[in-house]
């Protein structure tokens, strides 16, 4: 049977690889009909085109055409026929993946006149026929007028988003942060070691053409995802030369003031035909930022970061008079290259932040695509690149940096543009050459033959002088573990605060992929619109760790896997007028190229048995996909999609510590085994939904959803003799189900807003992969998930007004403001001993709202636009809770009583190793239990009550742009 079922998915996915490949993603489609205005009767022959393109068709015998392969924008249609006034239709929206509809009704042309062009505005199409789920799309118009800076700014302020660790991880209809795909000019941009974007390249924001999020339904194009898509497609170069230069700052304010955090963000792009030749167009996109204080927390404290991206895109459409390019030949080459870096912030290291970690990502890809037009019904897309993105942490060498003065980085350095991190050991462990010589000249023997057996000792090397311990013997050296006991703070108070060592992180993860793609879309008849694909990726996935880099017996890890993940569909887009049908299968195969232990619960035996391997199989899984468009009237539709969705496990779930040996994991159990034999992750996922536009400006939208997810990544325990470890395995479970709501009103008289409502209730047994990491006995109840936002409403509103304004000051000026609530999300309470009390995640932290503004102006001079803008976080500085005490549910109460009987009556006296005059308050040479009793208050309140457990107050940022 398991036999029959593996040839049947191979010869499923050998028919895909013999169609074709996956749809041409990042296009859309137009079609409508094309009539007589007096008579109604269909115009044969109509040629309509797409203005300043080489895109278009001739209508049928019904007066009807379709013009696929657009890339997403607004543009003009023209129709035209014999005897008819032309007739241009602006504002034409297309969207990736849907059909926009635009009919033309033609006016005979007058014989005594010359013919005419007529124009008319295109009501904005705010019911798409064609969807089967929900779609937000958000356009490069967005982001100038709401008050975001990021992708991720905007994605959470849709309805059915949630997002949790400071906006770095996005959760989609309360499901897991890693259940989310990324697609950036349809490439995956996604660290696949950890399954996240904020580690990976991310489009700036002067290159977004448009946004497109999917919350559930999404077609069998798309997998790797169970609980929506976010697809961004970037700008290309256009037929003028157009650019934009700006500047973001709050360093215009006092640095006491409370705004001033440092803040300035430089973006530059700039686009249009080389002058070679017009046909090859370009556009290109910077962004620098660096600032005091990234957190987004409480109040100012020392994290800076710094960030560069460089973005580039060359597009070359061929003429059609040029060999095959009878319908449109195109060549695109993007790139992208990044440097991502920040310090961390802990409050017991506050006053010793060179003792903990930094951390730094770089990030590039490059894609190389051709997009050809074979007929007016038939275009194949071939794509091929490489993504490679790194991540390391730990701490910073600080005298290194010290000395990293010349030379182009050290220039920046000393301007203080870029202050290049450089981490302790980093050149050890990536430098075999360094280590070699070192092991030669302290009498070893240069007998590693690779960087992977070579980490270990490389490790050692570095933290671990000749004598072999972790107390460095050289003068003027303390030793290397961070520790709690020093009393050398502001209060003078052991055990609360870290002021000397390294704290124990070393982490290096590095993710490269190269990747393989052939779409093809056929529009077999008006009715049917077929599309079908197939792409391959290759992953080189590496992981060095080690978070006891001092000790003898560390935790550690290395590794180096190449799995190859294959993937293909088929779909059916049919339109039947008054019922549009998307129907299709997802073939998704993963070859982890890795093995598992034969005996895992045999740790004790002997080592042929306790390390011997087995191959891991590879694995596949189908899953079908429909969705159903009823439209009821042209502005009314219901809908109904149903779909398997799979996602393979984070690569991390799968390899880490995977090859260490029994003996290791004997001396190290309480690590987290990978699993490479681990199968899918599986959703089943139900909706439906009305749409309505109500009028030519508001529409309103409402869906309600259902999923139950299998076989998540968790852990469980392995009884192995002589000693237990933990694993990951398929063994979670959780349930999902909600409602969304949009009301949404286009820009008209002068003012546009969308207000978006989630009731959601998701309840599983484990919130992340290692949920129950230690817990003697997993929970087998499903509790509510640390993602349950309850409820959510986020709105925005926005006025514009054009540069014809009768009252001139207020001309080409805009105002926005969004605000944005939500219930707050679970927590276990606890008793002071940390004893869990009652359910998991019974209790709730407070709900919290802000309001975000913006406001702009324009001045138009000499062909040019300069904007000036004010953005403005949290205009109401409410305070924002996002982390209380277990034990108290409060974030400034940790709820222990401290009374002065737990000091020592004997004191400590001048020359004591724990006497500091900061606690000595009557400076007597003598600490009494009163004096040790009031200090340890106030250094137990600095050291417990954080500024982390609270959102941003407010801040100001004034900006500055040119445009041409």
């Amino acid at each position: 049977m398991k036999s029959l079922r593996l040839r049947t998915s191979f010869l499923v996915l050998a028919v895909l690889a013999i169609a074709g490949i996956a749809l041409a993603a990042n296009t859309g489609t137009v079609a409508g009909r094309v009539t007589d205005r007096q008579t109604g009767e269909p115009l044969i022959g109509a040629s309509v085109v797409v203005d300043g393109t080489e895109l278009g068709n001739a209508t049928d015998l019904n007066g009807q055409y379709q013009i696929i392969n657009i890339p997403p924008g607004t543009y003009s249609l023209t129709a035209s026929y014999t005897g008819y006034n032309d007739l241009k239709s602006t504002g034409v929206l297309v969207v990736q993946d849907n059909a926009t509809t635009v009919d033309f009704k033609l006016s005979v042309t007058v014989i005594e006149l010359k013919k005419v062009i007529e124009v008319v505005a295109k009501k904005k199409e705010l019911v798409t026929r064609s969807a089967v789920s929900v779609e937000r799309v958000i356009t490069s118009e967005d982001f100038k007028r709401l008050p975001v800076t990021s992708l991720s700014d905007l994605v959470g302020m849709q309805a059915g988003v949630s997002q949790s660790n400071r906006g770095g991880w996005t959760h989609i209809r309360g499901g897991r942060f890693n259940d989310v795909a990324y697609l950036v000019d349809g490439v995956s941009a996604q660290d696949a070691l950890v399954g996240t974007l904020w580690s990976s390249p991310k489009p700036t924001t002067d290159a977004l053409q448009s946004v497109v999020v999917i919350t559930g339904g999404f077609d069998a194009e798309y997998g790797s995802a169970m609980s929506g898509i976010i697809k961004a497609v970037t700008k290309e170069g256009g037929t003028r030369t157009t650019g934009r230069l700006g500047y973001t700052t709050d360093d215009v304010f006092p640095a006491n003031s409370g705004y001033n955090y440092g803040y300035n963000r430089l973006t530059f792009s700039l686009g249009g035909p080389t002058p070679i030749w017009k046909r090859l167009r370009y556009f290109l996109s910077t962004e620098y930022l660096k600032t005091d204080d990234a957190s987004g927390i409480r109040y100012k404290i020392n994290s800076p970061r710094g960030e560069y991206a460089v973005e580039g895109k060359l597009t070359l459409q061929m003429p059609k008079e040029f060999g095959l390019t009878r319908e449109g030949l195109k060549f695109t080459l993007d790139g992208y290259h990044s440097n991502y870096q920040w310090q961390s912030w802990g409050n017991s290291y506050k006053y010793y932040l060179a003792g903990l970690f930094a951390n730094r990502v770089r990030s590039q890809k490059a894609n190389f695509t051709i997009n050809h037009l074979l007929s007016p019904t038939t275009v194949y897309e071939v794509k091929v690149g490489a993504f490679q993105t790194s991540f390391i942490r730990t701490v910073r060498n600080s005298a290194a940096e010290a000395a990293d003065t010349a030379g182009f980085w050290g220039t920046l350095r000393k301007t203080g543009i870029w202050n290049r991190y450089i981490f302790r050991a980093e050149d050890w462990v990536f430098n075999y050459q360094k280590y070699s010589d070192y092991e030669l000249a302290h009498g070893g023997t240069d007998t590693i033959k690779s960087m992977r057996d070579a980490v270990l000792k490389l490790y050692r090397s570095f933290w671990l002088d000749a004598n072999g311990n972790p107390v460095y013997a050289h003068a003027g050296k303390k030793n290397f573990s961070s520790g709690y006991a020093m009393i050398d703070n502001p209060w003078g108070v052991a055990g609360l605060f870290v002021t000397e060592g390294d704290e124990r992180t070393w982490h290096y993860r590095s993710t490269e992929q190269v990747l393989g793609k052939i779409d093809l879309t056929h529009t077999v008849s008006k009715i049917h619109e077929i599309k079908t694909g197939l792409d391959v990726t290759s992953y080189s996935l590496s992981e060095y760790t080690n978070s006891l880099p001092w000790d003898m017996n560390p935790f550690w890890d290395a590794y180096n896997y190449k799995p190859l993940v294959v993937a293909g569909y088929v779909q059916d887009r049919a339109d039947f007028e008054d019922l549009v049908v998307r129907a299709g299968i997802r073939l998704d195969y993963l070859d982890s190229k890795a093995k598992v232990r034969a005996f895992p619960e045999s740790l004790g035996a002997q080592p042929n048995i306790a390390d011997s391997l087995l191959p891991v199989p590879a694995k596949y899984r189908l899953a079908p996909r429909l969705g159903l468009s009823y439209p009821i009237t042209e502005r009314i539709k219901f809908r109904f999609s149903y779909g398997h969705f799979y996602k393979n496990p984070s690569f991390s779930d799968l390899y880490t510590y995977a090859d260490r040996t029994a003996a290791e994991l004997r001396s190290r159990g309480n690590v987290i085994v990978g699993n490479a034999d681990m199968g899918a992750e599986k959703t089943i996922a139900y909706e439906m939904g009305f749409d309505a536009q109500l009028t030519d400006i508001f529409a309103f939208d409402l869906t309600a959803f259902y999923k139950d997810v299998f076989d998540l990544s968790g852990v469980r325990t392995v009884q192995a003799l002589p000693q237990p470890y933990t694993m990951y395995y398929n063994v979670e479970y959780a349930r999902i189900q909600g409602l969304e709501a949009t009301m949404t009103k286009v820009l008209d008289q002068y003012w546009s807003s969308r207000i978006g409502y989630t009731f959601q209730i998701a309840k599983g047994t484990a919130s992340t992969a290692d949920a129950q990491y230690q817990r003697s006995t997993p929970r087998q109840l499903d509790y509510f998930l640390d993602q349950d936002v309850r409820h959510s409403f986020h709105g925005d509103l926005a006025f514009s007004f054009p540069s014809d304004f009768g009252f001139v000051p207020m001309r080409d000026f805009e105002a926005a403001g969004v605000l944005n609530y939500s219930t707050g999300t679970p927590y276990t309470p606890t008793d002071q001993k940390g004893n869990q009390i009652g359910l998991s995640n019974s209790a709730r932290l407070p709900s919290t709202y802000q309001l975000d503004g913006r406001l702009g102006k324009d001045f138009t001079f000499a062909g040019m636009s300069l904007s000036i803008n004010c953005d403005i976080t949290n205009v109401l500085n409410t305070e924002i809770i996002t982390g209380v005490f277990a034990a108290t549910g409060k974030p400034d109460n940790t709820g222990r009583v401290i009374t002065p009987l737990e000091f020592s009556a004997a004191g400590f006296l001048f020359g004591d190793p724990f006497y500091h005059p900061a606690r000595d308050y009557d400076h007597d040479g003598f600490i009494t239990r009163e004096e040790q009793f009031v200090s340890y208050l106030k250094a137990y309140d600095d050291a417990n009550i954080s500024p982390t457990r609270y959102g941003p107050p407010r801040k100001i940022k004034l900006g500055l742009s040119l445009a041409f």
